[in-house]
């Protein structure tokens, strides 16, 4: 990455977490708000749902740092094809559960239960976050149900927030979810303030992107965090290899073009002349 053709003190479009650029739009403001209800209130069970790539991933990060300034014990797994056993393994090493890694489900949840207990003891609330679970199987559902009713015989205060793509609750878990928060794509002046934020804080005072380029910025990612920063990041390669200062839509479809497709993409992408399209690709 030239940093210097345009001015930056860093990349300004990062797709890892970094809390002194999280961009928290009134959608996200009021999901981390929500969460932190449950925290602080000692609530059962919460549900964050959005399409892939809205932001439920860095929403969850921001608000484990929360919890934990809170005074919680916080654990994080992430849930992408785990079965029951491979989730309750996870959680128990999380929680510093002293137990064989080969151990038996059946010791596992006796030894996590002994931790609960303690956890009671000392007054120490703990926090479940587990990202992506409507990538688990079946049993992760009991999973979850179990762990409630054994923090409730022990009366340890615990919170499980769960991330999922899916808009509906399973009916597993209806008795036990107390609140279900959406997180939807950004509007057109949402991404366009998040883009001129990365690029100021990335040290730039320069206009990058015209009008007309971040109209179709919108279009081509319909709003979708994930995408408007792989697509912002192909963006600014496309223009430094056309050598061009200002991002025009022209350039910004040209970049679309050289994402993979999905089902769903908008269909109008304008094939570029081979000048450009060859100083996107390079």
């Amino acid at each position: 990455m030239d940093l210097a053709y345009w001015g930056f003190r860093h990349w300004p479009f990062e797709r890892t977490f970094a809390a002194d650029r999280f961009f928290l739009t009134p959608n996200h403001e009021e999901a981390l708000a929500r969460l932190l209800f449950l925290v602080e209130e000692f609530r059962q069970t919460g549900i964050v749902m959005g399409p892939t790539g809205s932001g439920k991933t860095f929403l969850l990060k921001r608000l484990q740092q929360r919890a934990e300034r809170l005074g919680r014990q916080v654990v994080c797994s992430e849930a992408t094809g785990l079965d029951g056993y491979e989730l309750i393994s996870q959680i128990a090493f999380g929680c510093h559960v002293p137990c064989d890694p080969d151990a038996s489900a059946a010791k596992i949840w006796s030894c996590l239960n002994a931790k609960f207990a303690a956890l009671t003891l000392v007054r120490q609330p703990l926090v479940i976050l587990i990202d992506h679970f409507d990538l688990v199987e079946f049993s992760c559902q009991q999973t979850v149900c179990r762990l409630r009713q054994l923090a409730d015989s022990c009366g340890l205060k615990l919170t499980v927030i769960l991330a999922t793509r899916d808009r509906i609750i399973p009916a597993a878990l209806l008795d036990i979810v107390e609140l279900k928060i959406d997180l939807v794509p950004w509007s057109s002046a949402e991404m366009a303030q998040f883009i001129t934020t990365s690029i100021a804080l990335a040290g730039s005072s320069e206009i990058l992107f015209t009008d007309e380029a971040l109209r179709s910025l919108h279009v081509l990612t319909k709003g979708i965090p994930t995408n408007v920063v792989a697509l912002c990041n192909l963006t600014l390669l496309a223009a430094m290899g056309a050598e061009e200062k200002l991002i025009t839509s022209e350039l910004v479809q040209a970049a679309a073009d050289e994402l993979p497709s999905r089902p769903g993409d908008h269909p109008a992408k304008q094939r570029l002349p081979a000048r450009l399209l060859e100083a996107a690709r390079s």
